[in-house]
C-alpha cells in the first residue's frame, strides 16, 4: 500500500511539473509579440530601401513564400530574388499590419495574420492589391526567423 502512495504522489508531482511547463508567461509572450511587430516594421523599411540582406537575415533557412495566382518559391534566396523584381516595378509601395500575433506556449513558434497592400505603376494607370496573409515563425537561437509566409488577394481574378 505504502508503495501505491508513493506511485501516486510521484504521478501527481509529474502532472503538476508537466501543466507547469505548458504554461507561458504572458510577459514573456508579450514580449515576443512586440519583437515580431518590430520585425514586421524593419522588413517594410528594408523593402523600401531595397536592403534585400535585411530580408534575407529574417528568414529561416528552409523558408516559404506563397503568394497570390503563384507556385510556391523555397529557400531564402529566391524568395528574396522575387522580391527584388518586385522592388523594381515603377512606384512600387508594400504595407501590411498584422491583426493578431500568437506565440506558442513553448515559444518556439509564432503566427501573425492580418492585411496588405501591394501597388506599382503601369502604362494604364496604377495597380493596387489588397489582401490578408498568415505568416508563421520560427524562434531560432533566440532569433524571429519567418518560416512560412502566404498571402493571398481579396480582388477578384480579371474577366476572361
Amino acid at each position: 500500500m505504502a508503495d501505491l502512495k508513493n506511485i501516486h504522489s510521484w504521478l501527481l508531482s509529474a502532472v503538476f511539473l508537466f501543466i507547469g511547463v505548458g504554461v507561458t508567461n504572458p510577459t514573456l509572450a508579450d514580449d515576443d509579440q512586440k519583437k515580431i511587430e518590430e520585425i514586421n516594421a524593419q522588413w517594410v523599411e528594408a523593402f523600401e530601401q531595397r536592403d534585400f540582406q535585411a530580408i534575407q537575415a529574417i528568414m529561416t533557412s528552409d523558408s516559404l513564400l506563397m503568394p497570390s495566382n503563384s507556385m510556391a518559391i523555397e529557400g531564402p534566396e529566391a524568395i528574396v530574388e522575387v522580391w527584388k523584381s518586385w522592388a523594381e516595378l515603377p512606384n512600387v509601395a508594400v504595407d501590411f499590419a498584422a491583426y493578431r500575433i500568437e506565440v506558442s506556449s513553448s515559444g518556439d513558434m509564432a503566427y501573425d495574420y492580418g492585411w496588405y497592400t501591394f501597388a506599382f505603376d503601369t502604362e494604364t494607370g496604377r495597380v493596387e492589391d489588397k489582401g490578408k496573409y498568415i505568416v508563421v515563425w520560427k524562434n531560432v537561437d533566440g532569433a524571429w526567423k519567418v518560416a512560412a509566409d502566404i498571402f493571398n488577394t481579396n480582388l477578384p481574378l480579371p474577366e476572361k
